[in-house]
């Protein structure tokens, strides 16, 4: 779906069990992503920018809210922003362990990047 510019893609999938949804607002400079497990919450929120020319290799990330699975957050947004190449804001809100939910997210981010169902 399109709106304004701005690129929208869902995807929803039932993982080990448990049910994720994901949305992915993509602007032409930057994208908004939300993971979640259920319906859509606001999670522990990350940002990323992709690598510059003039910057070493990788992206630079930072949590800007929350703490549960900080390390995946970011690590979800910076895989984002080098992916699209834009600025990234990822939310990931989840129940379990990190080593749980980080195959599911990542499973989940995939589904975004491949374009979801419009």
């Amino acid at each position: 779906m399109e709106l304004n510019g701005a690129r929208i893609s869902k995807a929803e999938a039932e993982l080990d069990g448990h049910l994720y949804t994901a949305v992915l607002l993509e602007l032409p400079n930057a994208c908004v992503a939300f993971i979640s497990e259920g319906e859509l919450r606001m999670g522990t929120l990350a940002i990323a920018m992709p690598p510059g020319k003039n910057h070493p290799p990788g992206s630079i990330s930072a949590v800007v809210v929350g703490e549960r699975f900080s390390f995946l957050t970011r690590l979800l947004a910076e895989r984002l922003a080098i992916s699209k190449g834009k600025i990234t804001l990822l939310s990931l809100w989840a129940e379990g362990t990190e080593a749980e939910i980080g195959s599911r997210a990542m499973e989940m981010l995939k589904k975004l990047l491949a374009g979801g169902s419009p």
